[in-house]
This record gives structure tokens, sequence and C-alpha cells, in this order.
């Protein structure tokens, strides 16, 4: 089976993007006192990235290639 380049491509720039943003979320936004339900909020949204990372390699790795 043939994988599609593309969106195995945009699921590593996903995959990439949802790890330096929750780096950033562990160890840059502690430290600038923001309240603990907009950290929430931030860390439900890493993780939401994370998931569209996960689901776009499924795509890259199921959908058929265009020849």
């Amino acid at each position: 089976m043939r994988t599609n380049p593309v969106w195995l491509v945009l699921a590593g720039l996903f995959g990439l993007t949802a790890t330096m943003l929750g780096a950033y979320g562990a160890h840059g936004l502690g430290a600038t006192g923001i309240s603990p339900e907009r950290l929430a909020a931030y860390h439900s949204a890493v993780e939401y990235q994370f998931f569209h990372a996960l689901a776009l390699l499924m795509l890259g790795w199921c959908a058929p290639r265009r020849r």
C-alpha cells in the first residue's frame, strides 16, 4: 500500500506545532501568572492539536495516492 506524502507532511507539521506549543505551555506559560482556567483551556487546545496530527497521520496511511 502506498502512502500519501501530503497528509504525512501535514501530520508532521501539526505534531511539531503541538509539541512546541505544549512545551511552551508547560515551561513558559506557568511563569507568566496566567489563570488556571486559561492554562487548562490552553492544555485542551494543545491536546486537540495532537489529536488532529494523529488523524492526519491515519489519513496519510489510509488515503489512496493519486497517480
